[in-house]
């Protein structure tokens, strides 16, 4: 056992030759701890042993203290921080609402005199009219661009393209719509029917018409017709 002179710091391990709290140079001691007579014959024991003397664990003890301590004032001044922020921003939107209520315009729509919904009347009913003038317009716009059916019933025509060879035959009475097949030149088909109303493509005037050929039926252009 040995222990250091100036702490008294006593250590059981042999080979340890200087103090671990002060740096002393340890001395041999006895077995036996001595008592110190204290008081009225009352015998107060040395220092505690220990591996690592008292002293380091009462540093260690004062440094954790003052870490606890500094991490409650940390926490506390964090909450306070937040409670003030907090409770500026809520008179903040207070104020910013009291002052918007105040400064609100208060208007109120004008009651519509007698005059005002008259007009309005005249207006909606002119907008009726107008809508109802435009629908009539298309429907007999749409009507007219239909094949109407031939005074004398079908008619046979006969195919006259010499230059393409052939006559397209379309869905549609328009040159736009989907091809259903070629008629060749000089092939016979039946008129069934006719647009009233004339236009001119590429070059040639003629009508839309209505035609069977073969199993199929659908739209020429009669002006390469010959009948």
């Amino acid at each position: 056992m040995k222990q250091c002179p100036k702490c008294r710091s006593t250590y059981t391990d042999d080979r340890l030759r200087f103090c671990l709290t002060d740096g002393s140079e340890l001395t041999p001691v006895a077995d036996e701890q001595a008592t110190l007579v204290a008081g009225r014959g009352r015998t107060v024991p040395d220092r505690p042993h220990g591996g690592h003397g008292t002293a380091g664990r009462g540093s260690i003890g004062k440094v954790l203290a003052v870490v606890g301590v500094l991490g409650i004032f940390l926490i506390v001044a964090i909450v306070a921080f937040v409670l003030v922020l907090y409770v500026g921003i809520s008179r903040s939107k207070m104020s910013d609402t009291g002052n918007g209520n105040r400064n609100a315009p208060t208007s109120s729509s004008p009651a519509p005199t007698p005059d005002n919904e008259k007009q309005r009347l005249q207006d909606e009913l002119a907008n009726v009219q107008k809508r109802l003038a435009e629908d009539e317009k298309n429907t007999n716009r749409a009507v007219s661009s239909q094949p109407t059916p031939n005074s004398l019933g079908t008619i046979s025509a006969r195919v006259n393209s010499p230059s393409d060879g052939f006559l397209a035959l379309r869905s549609q009475p328009n040159s736009s719509s989907n091809l259903i097949v070629k008629i060749p030149h000089g092939n016979a088909v039946t008129v069934e029917n006719c647009n009233r109303n004339k236009v001119t493509i590429g070059g040639r005037t003629g009508r839309w018409c209505l035609i069977s050929w073969n199993g199929y039926q659908g739209y020429v252009f009669d002006a390469w017709l010959i009948y």
